[in-house]
């Protein structure tokens, strides 16, 4: 099992509980942030030093971090591979859903573990980057947490015969190039395709390794867009011992003027991956709106 890369208190009065934290134990903290989830605001901070990071979240009565009854500690949280299997896994292991945040278009969700009261948070890994831009610049990556399945994975299909190694190494290769984007190290993806494949993206088909090298090259100059991807309901439609069809809806958040990430298309994606050499890679990847961005 993987560590846990944050410890979280729900208070209710978060200026006074950073200086508390600092007067007594020399805790260093990141700016607060306001943030907006469906209808409740909320004030969120996180500690310089970490993982295990501390978080500190001010909620309003009857959101995700209610504080009414005194502030208190609230839950540990861990990195999920994937939300939408992960947290199935994590219910039957014992730990129910108390609340999913995935209804309301972000990538978490918090469980109850009864006999300590307080809960567990899973956080799709697809949103580490935005957590490492915003939040630990210094760091590359943290782990996901290791739910153990037996039998298929709920959530996930899987085509007869594929090997679970072979589906978590293509799912990684697509994550790997989502985060590459999203940390603004689009070129670093390069070596994510193979040499003769193909993507659609902006109304043009991108063809071969010259020409994703230049629409990767573009997309790092984009330095004021900021985004996150977050991958869910992965799919493997079919599978052979050298080549795999995975399709997955992806959420595109961008962050706007005001700072905060918003929901901004919901994409049905379909990829190619064919075993080169020494990995899988991407050979054909292609997107389709499922509907148009709201506002």
């Amino acid at each position: 099992m993987s560590c846990h890369y944050h410890l979280c208190f729900v208070v209710q009065d978060i200026e006074a509980a950073t200086r508390e934290m600092t007067a007594t134990l020399g805790v260093a903290w990141s700016p607060v942030r306001d943030g907006r989830l469906g209808d409740w605001d909320y004030r969120i901070v996180f500690s310089v030093d970490g993982p295990p990071f501390l978080e500190l979240v001010e909620g309003p009565p009857g959101s995700p971090w209610d504080s009414s009854g005194g502030s208190h500690f609230d839950h540990l949280g861990y990195w999920a591979e994937n939300i939408g299997v992960d947290k199935q896994a994590l219910a039957e292991r014992g730990a129910p859903l108390d609340f999913d945040a995935t209804t309301l278009g972000r990538p978490f969700t918090y469980h109850r573990l009864a006999s300590v009261g307080a809960r567990v948070e899973l956080v799709d890994r697809t949103a580490q980057a935005g957590f490492l831009e915003t939040w630990a610049p210094h760091l590359v990556r943290m782990p996901s947490l290791e739910v153990n399945r037996t039998g298929p994975s709920p959530g996930r299909a899987s085509a007869p015969g594929t090997s679970p190694d072979g589906v978590a190494a293509c799912r990684a290769t697509l994550i790997d190039f989502l985060a590459a984007i999203d940390r603004g190290q689009a070129t670093a993806a390069l070596d994510l395709f193979t040499d003769d494949a193909s993507f659609a993206a902006r109304d043009q088909q991108v063809h071969g390794r010259d020409a994703i090298f230049a629409f990767l090259q573009e997309r790092e100059t984009e330095t004021d867009r900021h985004t996150v991807h977050v991958l869910t309901n992965d799919v493997v439609r079919s599978a052979g011992d050298d080549e795999l069809v995975l399709t997955a809806t992806l959420l595109l958040h961008e962050r706007g003027s005001d700072g905060r990430f918003a929901l901004h298309r919901v994409l049905d994606t379909s990829q190619t991956f064919r075993r080169d050499r020494d990995r899988w890679r991407i050979r054909d990847r292609s997107t389709q709106p499922i509907h148009p961005p709201e506002g």
